[in-house]
């Protein structure tokens, strides 16, 4: 009797593990809302632990046609999380901002974000959607930002 329920607990955890942790990666388009508009794209990386939390790290690029500006967010971000297949998330995150313009006063600079999104998945695949609000040291750029994205996780 014994045996039969050890074995039944490891089984159970065993199933539990795949959802408690997990890895996907996201391609997603964006806009930025800032004094002028900017559109992109990025890649996203996240790793899921415990269930009810995530990191990530993320590359992209946004260009702001408007004013000639360029630029290349590099962020990192801590979020919790709801573990269904409907998953809604809120999370703070700091990044580094690579500009490349003719124009003076873009330089490099640093920020920090907060973010609130939704991730809808199905086993392998899904979607996110999301909205971030940027505090950049560049105030030019301090703005919401919308993303919307394909993911594929494992």
């Amino acid at each position: 009797m014994k045996r039969t329920i050890l074995s039944l607990l490891s089984a159970l955890a065993m199933m539990a593990c795949p959802s408690l942790a997990d890895t996907s990666i996201t391609a997603y388009g964006t806009y930025w809302d800032a004094e002028s508009s900017g559109t992109g794209a990025g890649l996203r990386l996240k790793k899921t632990f415990l269930g009810f939390g995530a990191a990530e790290v993320r590359g992209g690029y946004v260009n702001f046609d408007e004013i000639d500006v360029e630029m290349i967010p590099l962020d990192v971000s801590l979020n919790a999380r709801l573990p269904f297949m409907i998953s809604p998330y809120i999370g703070v995150g700091a990044g580094y901002y690579i500009t490349n313009s003719d124009l003076p006063g873009f330089d490099n600079t640093a920020g920090y974000f907060g973010q609130i999104g939704i991730e809808i998945t199905f086993i392998w695949i899904g979607a996110m959607a999301e909205i971030r609000y940027y505090d950049i040291e560049e105030a030019y750029f301090d703005s919401p930002a919308y993303n919307v994205g394909l993911l594929v996780k494992w």
